[in-house]
């Protein structure tokens, strides 16, 4: 006869660290990736003819305004 044994449990401190573990790691894969985002500048300059990004195209007058911006 096959023998009935107890399923296999992981304790609860082995599983909270396990979940603090990945939050950790989680948070500081998400610093890095905006510290690099923030650090690196594009490899091709903005087109000439485009307005840089968040910004209205210029009037007539030549002058440009952020776009979205609560004043």
């Amino acid at each position: 006869m096959a023998r009935h044994r107890k399923p296999h449990t992981v304790p609860t401190v082995t599983v909270r660290a396990r979940r603090r573990l990945a939050a950790c790691l989680l948070g500081a894969s998400a610093l890095t990736a905006t510290l690099v985002s923030r650090s690196v500048t594009p490899a091709a300059p903005p087109a000439p003819d485009r307005a840089p990004a968040g910004y209205s195209l210029p009037d007539r007058g030549g002058a440009v305004e952020l776009v979205g911006v609560e004043r």
